[in-house]
């Protein structure tokens, strides 16, 4: 099931992405993971004035009371947001579920009136980026950063 976050998930969505980072070689705390984590409404833009059309938005996969998975939308700017953190516990790759948590944020990102989304990723994420280019996001730059990250980028 796919939810949206709530306070209460904090601690699993930590270990998540955290165990998820480990496995790919990167520190648990790089990058400003877990300041990002620390206020998740304000780090992926939840607690904006209209509760009615949200900016920004957040969400996990639970299944049988765990977390397995997580989503976020990010606004960037007019008309552009990022996709970012779909992490997901290594039992659960290849089952469809990263499928299904993209195209969730997808459609809120459709529903919130962004006309482009975009995201970047460790080269390290292979599968992840079967994902993206399967969805018809592109390859725009390839960066020499401590992430190893390739940028993409999709018009709604």
């Amino acid at each position: 099931m796919i939810r949206d976050y709530a306070p209460g998930d904090l601690d699993a969505v930590r270990a998540l992405v955290g165990d998820t980072l480990a496995e790919f070689g990167f520190a648990r705390d790089m990058g400003g993971v877990e300041r990002d984590l620390a206020d998740v409404a304000r780090s992926y833009g939840m607690d904006a004035a209209d509760p009615v059309a949200p900016r920004g938005g957040f969400w996990v996969a639970e299944e049988n009371g765990a977390i397995v998975g997580t989503v976020a939308i990010r606004p960037k700017s007019h008309g552009v947001c990022e996709l970012k953190r779909l992490y997901l516990r290594a039992s659960h790759r290849g089952t469809g579920l990263g499928q299904r948590l993209y195209e969730h944020a997808e459609a809120f990102a459709r529903r919130a009136g962004y006309r482009t989304i975009w995201l970047d990723s460790s080269r390290r994420f292979t599968r992840a980026h079967r994902l993206y280019q399967r969805n018809g996001f592109v390859l725009v730059e390839s960066l020499d950063n401590e992430w190893e990250d390739d940028v993409y980028e999709k018009t709604l």
